[in-house]
């Protein structure tokens, strides 16, 4: 079970924003992943088009693969509700924690189904 805790807002992270775009919020993402605690750092950021979107994940360094690595722990569209939180929270709005969000059940190679 994936448990979002916290999106923290850290200050602003301008260096690492794309051309053209408007910086909206930097976080850091606070979670437990079956009951190890982690996390995880970005920005969400408006491109020209007004759409929010989401980068800068390798701060600390080894962050990006970090994400690689949860998202492939998460069932299919679980990131995705992770990204809606933190759109609401770079538009203001609040978010109620703690968010559960389901993990693949991957079984490790020869040992029996229960």
């Amino acid at each position: 079970m994936f448990v979002l805790l916290d999106i923290e807002t850290l200050p602003d992270d301008l260096q690492n924003l794309p051309d053209n775009t408007t910086h909206k919020l930097t976080f850091k993402v606070v979670f437990t992943i079956k009951d190890v605690p982690d996390s995880f750092t970005g920005i969400v950021f408006e491109n020209s088009a007004g759409e929010l979107q989401l980068e800068h994940f390798n701060n600390p360094k080894g962050n990006r693969r970090k994400i690689i690595t949860l998202k492939n722990k998460l069932a299919a569209g679980a990131f995705d509700q992770i990204e809606q939180c933190l759109y609401a929270k770079s538009r203001g709005e609040s978010v109620s924690y703690p968010v559960q969000l389901e993990t693949l059940q991957k079984r490790v190679s020869g040992t029996p189904r229960a």
